[in-house]
């Protein structure tokens, strides 16, 4: 995946056109960012796994750790290949 600033830019743009709220305009901002580290080929390499915050929460975090999804300025929680968070 390759991105120009100008094709950046456009995305952002269309976020920020598209979205009614603040709250909106960030979960788009959020999986932009997270399906650039599954799929950009350096990030891609490094986390086995990359996740919404509250996703891993209620897939993970709550199990093991007993970590609330509930938000707290936390985006995204990424796994590297040696299972660190």
């Amino acid at each position: 995946m390759y991105f120009t600033m100008s094709s950046l830019h456009h995305i952002l743009e269309t976020y920020r056109a598209s979205s009614q709220t603040e709250r909106e305009k960030g979960s788009y901002f959020e999986e932009l960012i997270r399906t650039y580290f599954r799929y950009e080929a350096t990030y891609a390499d490094l986390y086995s796994d990359v996740w919404l915050y509250a996703d891993w929460a209620k897939e993970i975090g709550t199990p093991q750790f007993g970590i609330s999804g509930k938000d707290t300025g936390i985006d995204l929680v990424a796994k590297t290949g040696l299972v660190t968070y």
